[in-house]
Order: C-alpha cells, then structure tokens, then sequence
C-alpha cells in the first residue's frame, strides 16, 4: 500500500497517465479511420511532454547545492531549557538529504532588513524520507536562535547544501576519537550513525561530550542507548557545573580527559572536535601536546586532526 502511495506522491507520475493516454488514443484513432494524418500532433506532444517532464522531475529535489530553496517546517521539539529539534518536509515523501557524513545545511534568514547565514548538521538518519531534522540552540545574543525559536509549523525556511569539508571512509581508521561541546555534538552524532548502520564498518568511536549542566546534554538517551548497543562505542560526559550527585568528570575538557577516555595518537587512529571556537583552540593546542599533528580550525577534509 505505502509503494502505491509513494508513487502517487511522485511528480512524475502524473505525467506516466497523460502520456499513455494520448498514445492509445492515437493509435485507436489512426487505426479506425485508416488515416494516419493524426500522427503530426505527436512532436508537438512530445515537446509539450518534455518540458513537463523537467518541471516535475525539478520538483523531486529539494535542497540544492548552488541555490536556496524553500522548504516547510513540520514539527518543532523543546529538546533542553534552551535547545529545539526542527523537522523541515522535503518536496516529496520519496526524498532523503542523503548528505556526504560529516557535511551541513546552510540556512537563510532575513531578520529586520539584514541577512543571515548560518550551518547545522541534520541529525535524521541520511536515508530517511520525506523529512529532515537539525538542532538549534538558543542564544541570548543569537539572531538567527531567536528566528527559529519564532517559527511555527507551516513557516518556511531557505535551505542549501551540502556543505562542507570532512571527508570520511569506511574503515579509513580503526579508531575515532570525538570531543564535542554544546551542539557540536551534531557533526559527531552524523558521524557516529554512518557507522553503526554500516554491518562493514568496523570503526571503533570514543566520545567525550562537554556541557554546561547536566540538563544542557542532547540527546543523552540516543547515545546512552547506542553505547549500550554497539560495544565498538563508548561516550564520557564532562559538565562545568555538575549536579551535587554527578558520577561524571567535571570542569572543562582537559588533557588527562583526553588521556583517560580517547585513543592514543597512531596512525590507525582520527581525532575529530567540535565545539565554541575558544574550546576548539584549546584542543588543538591539547592534542599537539598530546602527540597528535597539528590541527588548525580550518580543517582539510582529510586532516588526522579534524576540527569541524
């Protein structure tokens, strides 16, 4: 029933009736009366055929890498005190973002006369369909926070990508140490889902995830469960203002974290990070004492040290 659905919702289909329509009347037409004079209507058709084709076949693809297009917000979840999830709808229900791993959405907003761009990372699954989900979080300062905080479903956003310089590759490293902060855990946990959804993959991932507050985690459930199903994964938690019952390290992210929790520097092994620029300088300066190469914020897509 759903494939039936499916192919209904596809703009093409829509042209598969007409087009198999006028060829059998056609044909039942030239065939009855034995005149064949008809025929002359078929380039024009064909031409009138073509150039619906490109329109509907343009309407299957919604986010594009030159230009920004429109797309509808579906749904929004309050996810922390000050962090939502964004689900947009694609143009079609047979449509997934399907973006290169580790690469973003730019978005547009117009706020008060002036022009924002800013980056996020979708956090749905690559392959999902009709739909497509990323993070924001809000900030006091944050123009573009308090324009999606002020959507409602049925709004439109403008949308282009990918974006992006992270490459990856299957199996490419035995070994992948992350340290996210904040929302930057998004990259990782696009990362972290082309691994376990790929039987081949056998990438061993250690992340430390540094916040504010305990209730400042996301999506701590969905890693806590992956960690629990997927023994090739293991997440730390480091919070700078701990509850007085906190297991977990606390302060800000440090050396001896990175020494307890990640993997050694060697050859077979990555360290990607991502976070406020101030913790993202920090770590770099970390990891080259550390041992590590050095990084630079600015990363090429297939540094050993990655900052995103």
């Amino acid at each position: 029933m759903s494939s039936n659905a499916d192919k209904l919702n596809d703009p093409v289909h829509g042209i598969y009736i007409p087009v198999g329509l006028l060829v059998a009347g056609l044909a039942i037409t030239c065939y009855t009366v034995n005149d064949f004079r008809f025929l002359w209507i078929l380039p024009f058709a064909a031409l009138v055929i073509a150039i619906r084709f490109t329109a509907a076949y343009k309407r299957r693809k919604s986010v594009f890498s030159d230009r920004w297009s429109s797309l509808e917000l579906e749904d929004q979840t309050l996810i922390s005190k000050n962090t939502a999830m964004y689900r947009f709808k694609m143009k079609t229900s047979l449509e997934s973002l399907n973006f290169p791993v580790g690469h973003h959405l730019g978005v547009k907003a117009n706020i008060d006369g002036k022009e924002y761009v800013r980056y996020y990372t979708p956090v749905s699954p690559k392959f999902e369909r009709g739909y497509f989900d990323i993070i924001v979080k809000s900030y006091a300062n944050g123009n573009v926070s308090k324009y999606f905080a002020g959507l409602k479903p049925g709004s439109t956003v403008e949308f282009k990508g990918p974006v992006g310089r992270f490459n990856y590759v299957t199996n490419s490293y035995k070994h992948l140490a992350m340290i996210a902060g904040g929302s930057g855990i998004t990259p990782m946990l696009q990362v972290l889902n082309d691994i376990i959804t790929n039987p081949e993959d056998t990438t061993k991932v250690s992340l430390i995830y540094a916040n504010e507050t305990e209730n400042d985690i996301l999506l701590r459930d969905e890693l806590d469960e992956i960690a629990e199903k997927y023994p090739n994964f293991s997440v730390n938690y480091v919070l700078h203002h701990p509850p007085a019952k906190w297991n977990g390290e606390s302060g800000y992210v440090t050396k001896e974290h990175m020494q307890k929790y990640l993997p050694s520097f060697s050859d077979e092994n990555r360290l990607l990070m991502s976070g406020n620029p101030e913790m993202v300088r920090m770590l770099l300066r970390y990891a080259e004492d550390l041992g590590w190469p050095k990084g630079i914020e600015k990363s090429k897509g297939d540094d050993q040290v990655f900052a995103f």
